[in-house]
Formats: structure tokens, C-alpha cells, sequence
């Protein structure tokens, strides 16, 4: 073999930056990627990864990638973002050469290469980056283009492998991957697990877990399933485990039956992480969820359950929609979240058939979406990407929230039928393949034709929301429609309009098409109590209320019958609040009337979430003081009355109590003297109104927290105190130390834990000592996106500044934008989203 020296290649390097090369560029630019999809295919990856059990020790790797090149007459880029002061010697094709990074790619001369098929070959030391490392256990997470700071890789969604996989782990260590195990051997202290090769997958669904963790099966129909887990407490398994196994089984029959297709993958295990940075995430064959999203209380209620039913549904729709069809580029990342909803929702109506699950439908999704929306760093669905180093930032409540009801309006408009048969083509079509938006509308309109594609356009690839109002003339109703940008954008609106007359409720369907309808003669009678266009919670868009129905929806909500329209209007008066349509302390009191004499379970608790929300964050600190104590004694109240919902109120009042009585109370609840209150809080509650009480009581801040810190007997979640404690110390010095140590990246590595020190740090109760440090925060912006995960920079600025409601905070931003005319667009956007209630008024 022949050894080519490092400055030769260097040397031809610069030649061919001045030839048609594609640029050596950090990240993975679309032009990249194109080039690579053309001439780029038959990827395998025979990976080995060596794991000590010292954490300082680094983690290292050998690879050999074999594919077939269709033209080997331009240089190579395989994407890598190790240590770029390293020299890496690759055998590509039997010549060997050393060489570096250069802007997160190992550039592989041309002349090494040939037409058809070739093999690399180079081993590698991994940064921790993305690999997780704890104590006893790690996992990888390499959405979205994360994979190449593991190990090197051609990192886009589009270019498919498959994955054969070797780890050394510690024995006592499990190992667990997206395929099975194909033999297993102990040498010494190490563990060598050999895995089959997989199905083709993109890189960022490669994944593999190794730890400490306690392993528990169960098999259905032949389909054996593992969970693992470090879950120490037998109670919480005893009072989980066979209820995640059958939602499990469940979810992979119904969607089975739904797609008409088998499970696509040889295998599918469970891994519950604590402290996971998202719910879920759906590696094939090991699909990884956070402890404590499985692992509910037993005294959890009916929605909390429904919901972790969904989360295991939802992870389990993307074994087909996401995992066995992909986007072809990150662009297109919200259509495998909005079809993972979309079936979920299929499979689990029918276990829960006491909800309304339109009701359900409109609570989830609706308020989320919204959040976006109504800001001025508002985002289409389908968003531009130029750089798979930029994907993280598409992330957000407009992919998970207006997706699905997008997709819910599809389904309408064509039929559930058209939609389920199509979807099946569509999967079929492109089964171990990518697949877009595009693809499924070009299978779909065929079977309805019409003005699909213009409605995809105006729905997919239009950021905002319409303004829609109506004014009554007489017996004459004009419904208007507006475009907040000022385009001119119309959007087909289906209404679902009610009012009453005589206390008689009418309702009538109105399709708008236009900016503007007038029709005549559509009361029967002169006068009205009220007037709502949305009845039916279906309209996406800001449905400005009128005064008068305001004033009657303010008083005689809980009046009206129909859940989905209280449901309904819950959410709209909402946006009326946000656009100071009503007052914050009209909302309030129509809240607490409208609380202890809600019927419905799902309506209730989204009333409480909307207490919490306008209490904490659209309230002054004299607005607090002067409502507190009604709000509290009807919280008290319900409390002592309700009994399903007991978990739910007892979280609300944990957040929302400030006066000495409800504190002392709940003081003596957490230590177990109160005996008034027949209630026993979870582990999690006790961590929670512990952290809440040092918040509020900061002269027994530390008393409390090193009691509940005894208490904790799992190191997990001890660890997790521990760390979250520090943004509560009494001393405004101690917690301006503990901030700036979350400047460094070292300390940010448990995002979960860093987002709920954030939020205490910045807490309302707190904001005028911490305004200082939104600047700073902001400043770190850029890199946290970079060092992050998907979630992790906005949860950053809604932590920063979702406390905060004072003009100084909103100076601030200002002048961080103002001082950035040039500012990452996808970035900017999501300051705006964030900072919407600080920059608007």
C-alpha cells in the first residue's frame, strides 16, 4: 500500500478550490447534499465503538464505509467534527493518505477514488458531544446532524445506509441497537456486543445505548419486546410496566392494520432514560423515552395517561412515517412529526372512548400553535434550510401543533378513506426511501382534483394566520377576513358560526373564500345575546370576539352546554386576551367562576393551565396580591371536593400559592404533619413543592431543600435536585455564580435540568434581580444552537424570558436585535417568538 503525505493533499486541495468542486463549507450545505444524492449510493457502514467505563476516558471508533460512486471525478467530503488537531490516516481503496478536518469534513482526494464501488477505512476517537455520557450509562442522539460528531458519516437524511455495529462495553454494562444481537462474548473486563446488520437508515436514526440498566420483556403474538430501564423503585414498575407493554402492542397492530404494511424493522426495545431531553425518540429497534414520561404516578389522572398512550403511539407511527419513508432533507422534518400525530390519534380514540376526542384534538393543538403564530417571528410549516447545521432550529410548536390540524383539514377536505389509501401508496412507493410533501399531493390529487395544491400552498408554505371578525347589520352578517402581513393572503376558512337569540342557540356553516362576505338575511330575528364564528373549535386563525359577547361569555361561560364550544371559546377569549381585546383581570375572575362548575374533565384541566399561565405571566405583582386569595380558596375548595382531579389542582396550587396560609400549609404537606389534607404527593410533587417553597420562602430556602434532598433515594433524580437547587439559593450573588457557570456549554449538558433552573432563575417573582441577564443569555444564543439539541434554544429563551414583563426586559431585547441587523434569520425568529409579550406591548 502507498502512504500519500499530508501536505501533498493539502496541496491539491488548493488547486481544486479554483474547479467546479463543491465548497469546502462547515455543515452540510443543500449544494452538498444534492451532489452527494447524485453520485452517492449502496451505503454500508461497519461501525465499532470502544466504551470505557471512565467517563474521562475518551470513547473510540473504527469504520469501514463501502459504496458505489457513479463519478470519481471530484472530491469526496465525509462529514466529521472530531478534533480538527488530529491527523486521521485513511485507507481509501487501498492507498493510504493522513489527513485533518477541514470545516467538519474529511475531504478525500479524487485521485483515491473510482467509479463503482469503494471502501474507506480509518479509525477515530468520538467527542462526548453527542454520545450522553453519565456515570454508568450513555445513549446517543444524532437528530438532526449530529451523527458526524460521532463518528465519520455522509450526514443527510437522503443518503441511506445500512449499519452493521460492534460495541466494547464494560461487562456488568448492557448494550442495546437499532438491530438484534448476533453473538456476544466476555474477554477479561470487556463486553463485546455484535449486532446484524440493519435495515436502511439515515444517520441520525443510527443509534445505540449502553449502561447500567435493568432489562424486562414481554412477548404478544410472538413479538417479544424489552424495556430498559434504571427505574429502582418496584412499586413504580408494578404500577407501569404491563401498561406501556400493551400500549406498545397496541400501537404496532393498529397501525399494521392502518398502513396495510408489517412492522418495518427487525426489532422493537424500549429504553427509558432519565433526564432525557425530549419525551420520545424513535431509533428503530431502540427507541429511547424519558423515565418519567413512561413511568406515571399511580395516582395519575384519566388525561395524563391518555397522554402517555399517545406519546408510545406517536413514537411508534414513525417505525413507518419518518423511519421506513423519510424526507429527503430536513426541510421537509415536520411531515414524519405530523403523520406520527395523525396516526396516534387513530390508535388511541379507541382505547379512551370516554373523551371527545375533538375536544381533545382542539386542546392539544390549537393554544400551541398559536403561541407562534400571533408573533412577529412567525414560521411556515415547510421552513427554507440551506444548512443541515441550521435544521435544529425548524423545531417547534408550528411542526408538533399547526401540522396536525393542517392534516386533520386534509383528511376533511378528501375523505378518511382517500387519505388512508393514499398514505398507503405512498408508503409503499417509497419504502426504505425518501418521500416529501409533494409526493403525497401528487398521489392525492389525482383521486380529488381541484384546488389541492393551491390549498397545500396556502396552509404548508404560508407562515401566519388569518384575522377573521364579523359585524352584525340588522339581520345581515358580514364576515371579514384579514391578512395581518398586509400580503393579501386569503386563506379557505370552513365556519362554524353560532348565536343566540331568546337564549335559543342557532348554528350555520359558512365556507370563506374571499376577504369578505356579505350575507344577507342570515339571522331570523333582530337581536342576539352573543355571536361566535367558531363553535366547533375547527377554525385555525384569530376570531376576534365582539364586546358584547365578550361581556356575556365573561359571566356565563360555564352556562352553556356544549363542551367543544366552551372548549372553544376557552381558546379564543385567550387570543382576545392576547390582543387586549379583555383584561387580564376579567380573565381571572371569569376563571375562577368558571372552574368549580366545569363538568368536563379535559375542559377543566386546560382551565387550570390557563389559570396558571395568566397568574404567573399577564398579572402585575399588585394584580397577585389583590386576587391571590380567592383564587387560592376556590383552589383549596376544589381540592377538597374533587377527587380524580386531585393531582391536577394540587400541581396548580404548588406553582400559583404566595400567601403565608397556603404556603404554611403546603409546607406542612410536603413534611407529612398536615392532617387536614387526605392527600399523599407523588416524588416527583415533593420535588416540585419543595423547589416552589425555596422559591417563595427564601428564608428556609436551604432547611427545605436539604430535607427533600434527603429524602430522595434514587441518584438519578438526586442528581437532577441537586443541580436545579442552585438557581435557588437565597443569595442573589450565589445564584448570579451559578448563571454564569450555565454560560459555559460544560454546564449545560442535562438540558432538561438547565431549562427548569432557567425558568427559577428568571421566575416573575424574581424578574427585576435577573433582567440582567437576558443580554447575556442572548449573547450565548448562536452557540447554544450549536452545542444543543433541537429543542434546547428555544426552551432556552422561553426559560429566559417568559418570566420577565417589565419595559426594561423588552429594551433589552430590542437592542440585541437592534444590534444584530444580520442576526440568523431561523434565530431571530425564534427571539420573536419568545419575546412576543416583551416586544409587542
Amino acid at each position: 500500500m502507498i502512504r500519500f503525505p499530508l501536505y501533498l493533499f493539502l496541496a491539491t486541495l488548493m488547486v481544486n478550490c479554483h474547479s467546479s468542486e463543491v465548497p469546502v463549507t462547515a455543515g452540510v450545505t443543500e449544494q452538498l447534499a444534492r451532489a452527494r444524492k447524485a453520485g452517492i449510493s449502496e451505503i454500508a457502514y461497519d461501525l465499532s465503538f470502544r466504551i470505557p467505563a471512565k467517563g474521562n476516558e475518551k470513547v473510540t471508533g473504527s469504520s469501514t464505509i463501502t459504496f458505489l460512486l457513479k463519478d470519481a471525478s471530484q472530491n469526496l467530503q465525509l462529514d466529521f467534527k472530531g478534533d480538527t488537531t488530529a491527523t486521521y490516516p485513511i485507507n481509501c481503496n487501498g492507498k493510504i493518505t493522513d489527513l485533518q478536518i477541514v470545516k467538519g469534513h474529511l475531504v478525500i482526494d479524487k485521485s483515491f477514488l473510482k467509479p463503482e464501488e469503494n471502501k474507506i477505512s480509518l479509525n477515530f476517537v468520538s467527542p462526548d458531544w453527542s454520545l450522553n455520557r453519565n456515570p454508568d450509562f450513555l445513549y446517543t442522539l444524532f437528530v438532526p446532524d449530529r451523527a458526524s460528531t460521532a463518528f465519520p458519516c455522509f450526514d443527510q437524511p437522503d443518503l441511506k445506509a445500512q449499519f452493521s455495529l460492534q460495541l466494547e462495553i464494560p461487562v456488568g454494562w448492557k448494550g442495546v441497537a437499532n438491530a438484534p444481537v448476533i453473538s456476544q462474548q466476555t474477554n477479561d473486563s470487556v463486553k463485546r456486543i455484535r449486532f446484524i446488520p440493519t435495515k436502511p437508515l439515515p444517520t441520525y436514526l443510527f443509534a445505540f445505548t449502553a449502561g447500567l440498566f435493568d432489562t424486562i420483556s414481554q412477548t404478544h403474538n410472538g413479538r417479544r419486546c424489552v424495556l430498559y430501564h434504571r427505574e429502582k423503585e418496584v412499586e413504580t414498575l408494578r404500577n407501569n410496566v404491563d401498561s406501556i407493554f400493551r400500549l406498545l402492542f397496541r400501537s404496532l397492530e393498529q397501525i399494521e392494520q392502518y398502513t396495510a404494511i408489517q412492522y418495518p424493522f427487525e426489532k422493537y426495545d424500549l429504553v427509558a432514560v432519565p433526564s432525557f431531553q425530549y419525551n420520545g425518540m424513535e431509533h428503530p429497534g431502540v427507541t429511547l423515552y424519558r423515565a418519567s414520561s413512561l413511568f406515571v404516578d399511580a395516582k395519575t389522572t384519566s388525561q395524563q395517561l391518555l397522554k402517555r398512550a399517545n406519546l408510545v403511539a406517536h413514537e411508534t407511527a414513525h417505525m413507518w412515517f419518518g423511519d421506513m419513508v423519510t424526507m429527503p432533507w430536513f426541510d421537509e422534518v415536520w411531515l414524519k412529526e405530523v403523520f406520527a400525530n395523525f396516526i396516534a390519534d387513530k390508535v388511541v380514540a379507541p382505547m379512551y372512548p370516554e373523551f371527545n376526542f375533538e375536544l381533545l384534538f382542539q386542546s392539544a393543538h390549537y393554544d400551541a400553535a398559536y403561541s407562534v403564530d400571533r408573533t412577529a417571528g412567525a414560521n411556515p410549516i415547510t421552513q427554507k434550510l440551506a444548512n443541515m447545521k441550521d435544521a435544529g432550529s425548524l423545531y417547534g410548536q408550528i411542526i408538533y401543533h399547526k401540522a396536525p390540524v393542517v392534516m386533520k383539514m386534509l383528511e376533511q377536505k378528501i375523505g378518511e378513506e382517500t387519505l388512508r389509501n393514499g398514505l398507503r401508496k405512498y408508503l409503499n412507493q417509497n419504502s426504505y426511501g425518501n418521500a416529501g410533501w409533494q409526493q403525497l399531493i401528487d398521489i392525492l390529487n389525482p383521486l380529488k382534483t381541484g384546488d389541492l395544491p393551491a390549498w397545500s400552498n396556502s396552509w404548508v408554505k404560508e407562515a401566519g394566520r388569518p384575522e377573521l371578525k364579523g359585524t352584525v347589520n340588522g339581520k345581515t352578517l358580514i364576515i371579514e377576513q384579514k391578512d395581518p402581513l398586509g400580503k393579501g393572503r386569503i386563506w379557505p376558512v370552513e365556519l362554524e358560526i353560532a348565536w343566540s337569540e331568546n337564549r335559543v342557540i342557532h348554528h350555520k356553516k359558512v365556507i370563506l373564500n374571499t376577504d369578505k362576505s356579505t350575507l344577507q338575511n342570515f339571522f331570523t330575528g333582530d337581536e342576539r345575546n352573543w355571536l361566535y364564528l367558531n363553535a366547533k373549535g375547527n377554525v385555525y386563525g384569530f376570531v376576534e370576539i365582539d364586546a358584547v359577547s365578550i361581556n356575556y361569555f365573561l359571566k356565563n361561560l360555564s352556562g352553556l352546554e356544549d363542551d367543544l364550544l366552551r372548549a372553544s371559546l376557552l381558546s379564543d377569549l385567550t387570543e382576545n386576551l392576547y390582543e387586549k381585546r379583555l383584561g387580564s383581570d376579567d380573565y381571572l375572575k371569569m376563571l375562577i367562576r368558571s372552574i368549580p362548575l366545569e363538568p368536563n374533565l379535559v375542559v377543566y384541566e386546560r382551565m387550570l393551565s390557563a389559570l396558571e399561565s395568566c397568574f404567573l405571566y399577564k398579572t402585575s405583582d399588585g394584580q397577585r396580591a389583590a386576587i391571590c386569595t380567592s383564587l387560592e380558596s376556590m383552589l383549596w375548595e376544589e381540592f377538597r371536593i374533587r377527587h380524580e382531579q386531585k393531582p391536577a389542582i394540587i400541581n396548580t396550587i404548588i406553582k400559583l400559592a404566595i400567601t403565608n396560609e397556603s404556603l404554611l400549609k403546603l409546607q406542612d404537606l410536603l413534611a407529612g404533619k398536615n392532617s387536614k389534607v387526605d392527600f399523599s404527593l407523588s416524588p416527583e410533587q415533593q420535588n416540585e413543592l419543595a423547589l416552589q417553597l425555596a422559591l417563595k420562602m427564601p428564608q428556609k430556602a436551604i432547611e427545605i431543600m436539604d430535607k427533600q434532598e434527603k429524602r430522595m433515594t434514587n441518584p438519578d433524580k438526586k442528581a437532577w435536585f441537586q443541580f436545579v437547587r442552585q438557581s435557588l439559593q437565597p443569595g442573589k450573588q450565589d445564584r448570579d455564580h451559578f448563571f454564569n457557570q450555565l454560560l459555559e456549554a460544560k454546564n449545560r449538558e442535562h438540558e432538561p435540568w438547565v431549562d427548569q433552573a432557567m425558568a427559577f432563575l428568571n421566575h416573575p417573582l424574581r424578574q427585576n434581580e435577573s433582567v440582567e441577564y437576558i443580554r447575556p443569555a442572548l449573547d450565548k444564543l448562536e452557540e447554544i444552537q450549536q452545542t444543543g439539541d433541537i429543542f434546547f434554544p428555544k426552551s432556552w429563551l422561553d426559560n429566559l424570558l417568559k418570566g420577565h414583563s417589565t419595559p426594561e426586559a423588552g429594551s433589552v431585547v430590542k437592542k440585541f436585535l437592534k444590534d444584530h441587523p444580520a442576526y440568523p434569520g431561523n434565530l431571530r425568529e425564534k427571539i420573536l417568538q419568545s419575546a412576543d409579550h416583551l416586544i409587542r406591548f
